[in-house]
């Protein structure tokens, strides 16, 4: 039995919860007041399956990446949160703050890349070079492996060949494709690239891996920042939303 509160604690260390975006709302989606945790479920997004995995682990903790409630609630109508009041489940998020802290989860791409001298482009985006100069086939194919996924969406407008300088951005990154212009980047490793933001790329080759192989990484990392301090955890087991046929 651990202490919320000091779970709490060892979270916002790690990602400061009023480092979050005004539009944003990490912190408690579900909370009674609760302070003895008997263990952690962590996930990307509270569904309906994970709620279960909840209830089945006895896990009375979830911490997720994406909040249940962006807007003020009228009337509590969605199951999942029924669900866990029900269950004595309570629900805590990080989110932009999480995009923002040190090893948040734009970081933890540039890592899974093995980017090298990486440095801060803007809170959320990340900059770093291959460890050696790369065709953009072998890049390509270094991207797939390290996030375990078989396709990607590829925009190589500039027609790059070769990659060296690489951006990334964990989640919806394609607002931020003006700014990549900007640079002398190869390539842009990011999620949610649609028509319009494909035709109007310019420099970078972007790669689109999927929003979740993008911040699946997350979860790993807050696995590992709360069993550093003696936490119980266990992991959901999640998959994309929808698969390609």
């Amino acid at each position: 039995m651990a202490k919320t509160t000091d779970i709490i604690r060892t979270l916002e260390k790690y990602a400061p919860i009023e480092t979050a975006e005004e539009w944003d709302n990490p912190g408690w989606q579900v909370f009674f007041g609760n302070d003895n945790t008997t263990k952690i479920l962590v996930c990307l997004s509270v569904t309906d399956d994970v709620i279960n995995q909840a209830v089945e682990l006895g896990c009375n903790l979830i911490v997720s990446h994406h909040p249940m409630i962006f807007r003020p609630l009228k009337v509590v109508k969605d199951i999942k949160i029924i669900k866990a009041v029900q269950r004595g489940i309570q629900i805590y998020s990080l989110h932009t703050n999480c995009d923002k802290a040190q090893n948040g989860t734009s970081d933890l791409i540039a890592k899974r890349l093995n980017l090298k001298k990486t440095a801060k482009l803007n809170d959320f985006i990340r900059v770093g070079l291959t460890p050696h100069e790369m065709t953009l086939d072998e890049f390509i194919s270094k991207v797939k492996l390290s996030f375990n996924t078989e396709r990607i969406k590829l925009v190589n407008n500039s027609k790059k060949t070769i990659i060296k300088t690489v951006a990334v951005c964990a989640g919806a990154g394609a607002d931020f494709i003006p700014e990549i212009d900007k640079y002398n980047i190869d390539a842009y490793v990011t999620s949610e690239v649609k028509y319009h933001d494909a035709l109007d790329s310019k420099r970078a080759a972007i790669l689109d891996i999927g929003h979740f192989e993008s911040e699946k990484p997350f979860v790993e990392e807050i696995k590992r920042i709360l069993e550093k301090e003696k936490f119980e955890v266990v992991v959901a087991h999640e998959k994309p939303a929808w698969v390609y046929v």
